[in-house]
């Protein structure tokens, strides 16, 4: 790029940052458990259901499909795996691994105008869950 300049033009430089989401790689604060309930009326392993969603999430999270300063919402996430892992999954919510966060606090995810989001969720980030319940949710009353 510097080649193609004029005299009078100048670039800047300015360092991009990942922003890991989910995962042990994340801010304790955007660490979360993916809870899947799998289709009842299929036979498919639990480890099966895990890797699947994984794979999922990390297309979804694909460096191609996002810009920087963008903004992350799960209801776009939770239509892209719903609509991926047909028939294999009935339900999947997210909930923050952190204790003091509540239940929803990660359904939007800001950037700064230099980050780019990544999705550093594994296996160990998605469990399989026969229902949801207040426990499931980590919700107290």
């Amino acid at each position: 790029i510097e080649n193609f300049k004029t005299i009078s033009d100048s670039i800047v430089y300015n360092p991009a940052v990942f922003k890991p989401l989910f995962g042990n790689k994340a801010d304790p604060a955007l660490r979360a458990t993916f809870k899947v309930i799998k289709n009842p009326n299929l036979n498919i392993s639990d480890n099966e259901v895990k890797s699947q969603v994984v794979a999922a999430i990390n297309s979804y999270f694909d460096i191609n499909n996002w810009d920087f300063g963008e903004t992350f919402y799960f209801s776009e996430l939770s239509a892209y795996l719903h609509t991926s892992l047909v028939p294999y999954v009935s339900i999947i919510i997210i909930v923050p691994s952190n204790a003091t966060s509540q239940f929803g606090t990660l359904y939007q995810i800001n950037a700064d105008p230099d980050e780019i989001l990544i999705s550093a969720a594994t296996v160990d980030n998605v469990q399989i869950i026969p229902a949801i319940t207040a426990a499931q949710l980590n919700i107290t009353s």
